[in-house]
């Protein structure tokens, strides 16, 4: 497997992402939350920050541009945890995204709920739905 030992090849492999995805935007903000119980939570949010895990997020769910969420399923996130995971190897970043994302996979494994995709192209955009509008409250 692929691995990004430096932060050369974590920027080169972003960058290869970002061109091969064809219509891409990064997002002012971003995140992966999970929905259970009528309600969405995010443990991890991104404003302005982490290209590299937005770029492999966007390409597992199909995102270009603009606000949209994206309802995942478990194996979604796996695919999305699994191309991002070639970052672990330089160990002179650290990987929130990551880490986030394993573990709100097991806590999914174990307690349910759905996860969820949430990109906003720009904080003055009016959020589009219900996972939106709590990623609002939880950058705001």
């Amino acid at each position: 497997m692929e691995q990004w030992s430096t932060r050369e090849e974590i920027d080169a492999a972003r960058e290869r992402l970002e061109a091969g995805h064809e219509g891409w935007r990064r997002p002012a903000a971003y995140a992966v939350g999970v929905h259970r119980d009528g309600a969405t939570a995010f443990g991890l949010t991104n404003v302005g920050t982490s290209p590299l895990p937005a770029v492999v997020l966007a390409v597992e769910c199909g995102h270009t541009s603009g606000t949209a969420t994206y309802e995942l399923t478990p194996d979604r996130l796996g695919a999305a945890i699994e191309a991002l995971s070639p970052a672990e190897a330089c160990t002179e970043l650290q990987h929130p995204n990551l880490v986030e994302w394993k573990r709100l996979a097991a806590e999914i494994g174990e307690r349910g709920g759905q996860p969820v995709a949430v990109f906003v192209a720009d904080l003055e955009d009016t959020p589009v739905d219900q996972h939106d509008r709590a990623f609002r409250e939880a950058i705001a």
